[in-house]
């Protein structure tokens, strides 16, 4: 009975974890990492500094997933700095639960 309390627990654990994990290789896979990085800045902003900015906005995981696909639009302000954020011809698809769980993983940072 213990040992089955135990990999119970081990599972949960497992699965309280499996989110991040893989929206950190979602965010390898659909190229967001050539540009952005955990801790520092690069090419463009670090994604902890993206969560510090839209933590306590209105509906964030909503905003970051509309410019995790659209990008930036022509003629519209940058959404930070002088770096342009490219759309999908510029690189992998997103979809919008893709985008909502990369969303999700950023403001954990």
């Amino acid at each position: 009975m213990k040992q089955i309390v135990i990999v119970a627990a081990a599972v949960l654990a497992l699965g309280a974890t499996a989110p991040v994990l893989a929206s950190a290789s979602l965010a390898q896979e659909k190229m967001c990492m050539q540009c952005h990085a955990l801790k520092q800045d690069g090419a463009a902003p670090s994604f902890q500094k993206i969560a510090a900015k839209w933590r306590g906005q209105p509906h964030p995981v909503r905003s970051i997933a509309e410019i995790a696909r659209q990008g930036s639009k022509e003629g519209q302000p940058l959404h930070w700095g002088k770096a342009r954020m490219p759309d999908d011809s510029e690189r992998p698809l997103l979809s919008e639960r893709e985008a909502r769980a990369l969303a999700r993983w950023v403001l954990q940072q």
